[in-house]
């Protein structure tokens, strides 16, 4: 893949997204993204789908942003013509979006007039970082009209790099929370929808809550057993206590890194297992030990039957949206169902339509209802 950029900025650039996720400083990554791409914006935000305001929105322009301009953007995100065309995106994926939507028709409306012009919007390359039915997180760079079209080299590298910007804001969304509390033992002993433990190197389990406790019991695959996390398949449990002990050596050395493991059921349900190292010492004052937090999220299975029924859906759209659910982009799935990307995208919207519901994301928290 030609980029445009040399192999040894492609690396700084990947590491400056990662540090940002564990200190929250993005400026840097998102003036050198400009920079790379002769970009006069680029912005990111992070939004819980059931609150107003973003958790977090970060921009960097070239020139003075009028604000009534954002305020506006603000108050019509639906009226944005680049809209439709990202609410088809998959989590992780990236396009450029004028080779979907022709701005020129949009000339003179007020969105146009109170927002992409003086905000200097026209070509836009848009990327989305988390798409999960609970948070939202877009990033975008922008050029203006008169500026030339972004090259095949700045596509590539943007769509490179959008995967990994998605996995930094899903670890700097994990982080979040735990930099809301006072000391991990809190925020361990507050959750109440997912198991999480700490444990040392050798596995033994510091600290887990009340979730952990009531679920990790025979005979779940995965249970506590003699204080420390056991999961009945060998290789999986093997696995996991490799992840461990890496994990925990790792802590306090600033080294951000997530290890996860995947067991499928027979019952079509999956438990998902991430482990991660402590990393900041003077943030989790109330742990001085090498130790590593683990995480363990059951995610039930779909009744598709229920949905297919419900919204009248074809066995082709039945297919389609059964891959959306697993997170596989549209430009992966044209060669799976032998069609172009434009057929997969009317059949989305034909599923939108039916579903009711305008993007990716109000189609997850739908299917969260199944």
């Amino acid at each position: 893949m030609e980029l445009a950029i040399s192999n040894s900025e492609l690396s700084k650039l990947i590491g400056d997204i990662y540090e940002g996720s564990l200190t929250g400083e993005w400026q840097n990554v998102l003036n050198t993204f400009m920079d790379y791409t002769a970009s006069n914006k680029a912005f990111f935000f992070l939004q819980k789908m059931e609150e107003e305001a973003p958790l977090i929105l970060e921009l960097a322009t070239n020139f003075d942003i009028p604000p009534e301009a954002l305020l506006y953007y603000q108050e019509n995100p639906l009226d944005d013509p680049y809209h439709q065309t990202t609410s088809l995106l998959t989590e992780g994926e990236s396009h450029y979006c004028n080779e979907y939507e022709d701005l020129q028709k949009h000339k003179g409306g007020d969105f146009y007039n109170k927002v992409l012009e003086p905000m200097k919007a026209y070509h836009v390359l848009v990327g989305v970082l988390c798409r999960d039915g609970e948070h939202e997180s877009v990033f975008a760079i922008n050029r203006d009209e008169g500026e030339q079209a972004y090259s095949l080299q700045e596509k590539n590298l943007f769509e490179l790099i959008t995967p990994h910007f998605s996995r930094a804001m899903h670890i700097f969304k994990e982080l979040r929370l735990y930099k809301n509390y006072a000391n991990i033992s809190k925020s361990i002993l507050d959750q109440q929808d997912k198991a999480i433990l700490v444990c040392d190197a050798n596995g033994t389990v510091a600290i887990h809550n009340d979730y952990a406790e009531q679920k990790l019991t025979l005979p779940s695959v995965i249970y506590l057993t003699n204080n420390s996390i056991h999961i009945s398949i060998s290789a999986y449990h093997k696995r996991l206590q490799y992840f461990i002990e890496q994990c925990a050596n790792l802590a306090f050395k600033d080294i951000g890194v997530q290890e996860t493991l995947v067991i499928e059921q027979e019952d079509g349900d999956s438990i998902l297992i991430t482990v991660s190292p402590l990393l900041n010492k003077n943030t989790f004052i109330d742990i001085d030990i090498p130790c590593c937090l683990v995480t363990i999220n059951y995610q039930h299975q779909i009744n598709w039957e229920n949905v297919e029924r419900e919204f009248e859906l074809t066995p082709k759209e039945m297919q389609l949206l059964k891959a959306i659910y697993a997170k596989q982009k549209l430009n992966d799935l044209t060669a799976v169902f032998n069609v172009t990307y434009n057929t997969l995208r009317t059949h989305l919207q034909s599923i939108f339509k039916k579903a009711d519901v305008n993007s990716q994301t109000e189609l997850l928290v739908k299917l969260n209802m199944f």
